[in-house]
């Protein structure tokens, strides 16, 4: 087990073969900045939870159940508040070309959709889930054909992700893809009220359709995303603003209701988080 993000350890530590290497992580509550390096990497969690933003763009939480997929060189920062247990793969470039190349006329995707300079968040689904327990048992058994199976499993586990890239026109890679034209919208007008009924409109999509369509991409509804993203800005704005000059900035008219919504999320309320400068360990949500 890895405790940090150490570059030199993972190098020394990781169970590595010829697609893919195995890293598995036991982390304390941190706050810390973490590369993928020369390799695209599926990250996942088997316990806790990680507050993430990647190459300074999108702020999110992810938890067991879901998955990203970092592509090379991405930069990464994380806080952890509570003892998080994760374990992340690397793909060999050769893994994945290799794959998209054999099956690339069935699913309309290719190998340059892989190696955009973005990243993408997911849920992982049943067959992704199944393969993944199938490298996690093959690796921790005394198996003399160890790495012969976990290559195996690797090239399935790239198969499913290809094929979940490739159905979901997925938002990170597609400019105009209207959920992408949202989060942009939301993380422009962010410090200020926003109508999820009138984004839809301005999308051309029904609320309902819109609402169902985020969620089932990013992972959350859009209110909570506009939640997630508001609190975050709060906490940087509490730091030089009173707590009504803050609630009032991001769009909050009912001074209460801004301060109930904080509480709920991080367990204090703003004015104590003022004062302190810093969340306690355990968020709720």
């Amino acid at each position: 087990m890895l405790t940090n993000f150490n570059r030199g350890i993972e190098l020394v530590h990781g169970l590595e073969t010829d697609y893919t290497k195995l890293l598995f992580y036991d982390l304390s509550p941190m706050s810390c900045d973490y590369k993928s390096y020369e390799n695209t990497r599926l990250c996942t969690i088997i316990e806790g939870c990680k507050h993430v933003s990647v190459n300074n763009d999108i702020n999110f939480t992810y938890q067991p159940g879901q998955f990203i997929l970092l592509p090379p060189h991405s930069n990464v920062h994380m806080d952890i508040d509570i003892p998080t247990k994760a374990l992340v793969f690397e793909l060999n470039d050769n893994l994945l070309k290799k794959v998209t190349e054999k099956i690339s006329i069935d699913i309309d995707t290719d190998y340059d959709f892989l190696k955009e300079e973005r990243f993408f968040r997911g849920n992982i689904n049943n067959e992704l889930g199944k393969c993944l327990n199938k490298l996690t048992n093959v690796s921790a058994k005394p198996d003399k054909n160890k790495e012969f199976l976990i290559d195996l499993y690797a090239q399935e586990l790239a198969y499913h992700l290809v094929q979940i890239k490739g159905i979901q026109q997925v938002i990170n890679f597609e400019h105009d893809n209207p959920i992408y034209k949202s989060i942009k919208y939301i993380q422009d007008h962010i410090r200020g009220p926003i109508s999820i009924k009138q984004l839809a409109f301005d999308l051309n999509m029904s609320e309902a359709n819109f609402c169902n369509s985020f969620k089932k991409i990013i992972g959350i509804t859009t209110k909570e995303y506009i939640t997630n993203l508001k609190m975050t800005q709060a906490k940087d704005l509490l730091k030089i603003q009173n707590v009504t000059e803050v609630a009032y900035e991001l769009g909050y008219e009912n001074i209460s209701h801004f301060i109930a919504i904080f509480k709920n999320k991080y367990g204090i309320t703003p004015k104590h988080y003022k004062s302190i400068g810093k969340v306690p360990v355990v968020y709720k949500y």
